[in-house]
């Protein structure tokens, strides 16, 4: 049987967190770039997990907005 893979579910998408910080959400899955709570530019080896390396946030997806 052949599965067909829904085209806007790879795609990914800027977006922040009720206006602060900036994350890419790639269907389900969220990399953090840049902490809304602390300001800081997340550290390569924790931005695919989706939490703050500097200060451990971890944004709720409920203050997710479209990024402008």
């Amino acid at each position: 049987m052949s599965q067909t893979a829904d085209p806007g579910a790879s795609k990914s998408r800027g977006v922040t967190f009720r206006g602060r910080g900036f994350a890419r959400l790639a269907g389900t899955k969220l990399s953090l770039l840049i902490c809304p709570h602390c300001s800081q530019r997340n550290a390569p080896k924790t931005v695919e997990k989706g939490y703050c390396n500097w200060c451990s946030y971890e944004p709720s997806r409920e203050d997710i907005e479209p990024a402008l």
